[in-house]
């Protein structure tokens, strides 16, 4: 009778080389209690209910600290301007936009129709010159 190899002995848990789940050592479960003034039939059967299905213990919520509200200030948005010398613009962050002036929108248009002319040019796709 032939023996086998010690290569071909098959994939144990030694030789598997794989971690092994760690057993859970925290029990977050409340315990199983027995309940007052029941029969004894019934309580067994509360009891097999509370081992099949156990509870997670009870946990006393942290009170969060409030911040105290503020009310909001009370204005009329329809009153008179209380600055009449100032600009309304004054202090908003903006300028010209993201529309540049019309000289240099003039010139990417230019440079947008020679990109395409140069790609008709190049490919003969005459698709293209319907966007010159």
């Amino acid at each position: 009778m032939a023996t086998r190899s010690s290569s071909n002995k098959g994939v144990t848990n030694r030789n598997a080389n794989v971690m092994y789940a760690p057993p859970n050592t925290q029990d977050t479960t409340q315990a199983v209690r027995r309940i007052p003034g029941v029969d004894y039939g019934e309580q067994k059967a509360l009891t097999e209910q509370q081992q099949a299905a156990p509870l997670p213990k009870t946990t006393t919520p942290q009170a969060q600290p409030v911040a105290p509200r503020r009310s909001m200030p009370q204005m009329d948005i329809f009153a008179e301007t209380q600055r009449p010398s100032e600009p309304v613009t004054a202090g908003l962050p903006f300028g010209p936009g993201i529309n540049p002036q019309p000289q240099q929108q003039v010139l990417k248009a230019e440079e947008v129709r020679d990109f395409i002319y140069n790609s008709w040019l190049e490919t003969g796709d005459d698709s293209l010159l319907e966007y010159i």
